[in-house]
């Protein structure tokens, strides 16, 4: 479900090839080489490499921001998944990697972060059910009820959670 919710939202151009020339193109801007950078504290640093992401994501557009036809697909994708989750979630609880006995990494969350509108109160009673019986993170609570809610713009991140890897 994670590779399919990503489908058509990637893009064309690999990030992993573009970003380090903003990084780089970043740090000099700041003033720095790369050596002062790596002598920089990691939150210093973070703050640089958070800032060139974010730029990076004004060049890198989804390939279904640009084409009609994958924004269906996708669409059609992500209904599914929906459905898909909200039956696993109902069944067996917030599915997560340690659940599973997983090693690879994913959010489940992600999946109802794209969930249709016609979901949205499926989705929300789920997640209520889930945070009550503290199944789910409460960072993952939120990105949802953000989505639930319009996707207004998020005012906290990952890292003000506590446990959320």
């Amino acid at each position: 479900m994670a590779i399919a919710d990503q489908k058509y939202r990637g893009s064309d151009q690999n990030i992993k090839d573009v970003y380090p020339l903003v990084l780089d193109s970043l740090i000099k801007a700041k003033g720095y080489t790369q050596q002062t950078f790596e002598l920089l504290p990691e939150h210093e640093q973070g703050k640089i490499k958070h800032l060139s992401f974010k730029l990076l994501s004004h060049h890198i557009k989804p390939k279904m921001a640009e084409n009609k036809l994958l924004a269906k697909k996708q669409e059609k994708i992500d209904a599914a998944n929906t459905e898909e989750l909200i039956k696993i979630v109902k069944e067996n609880g917030w599915v997560t990697r340690r659940s599973l006995g997983c090693d690879q990494k994913f959010r489940t969350a992600i999946i109802f972060r794209h969930a249709p509108k016609k979901y949205w109160k499926q989705v929300r009673e789920l997640i209520e059910k889930e945070i009550k019986a503290k199944r789910i993170s409460e960072y993952e609570y939120y990105v949802i009820d953000n989505h639930l809610k319009g996707r207004p713009p998020l005012t906290k991140k990952r890292s003000d959670f506590p446990n959320s890897n």
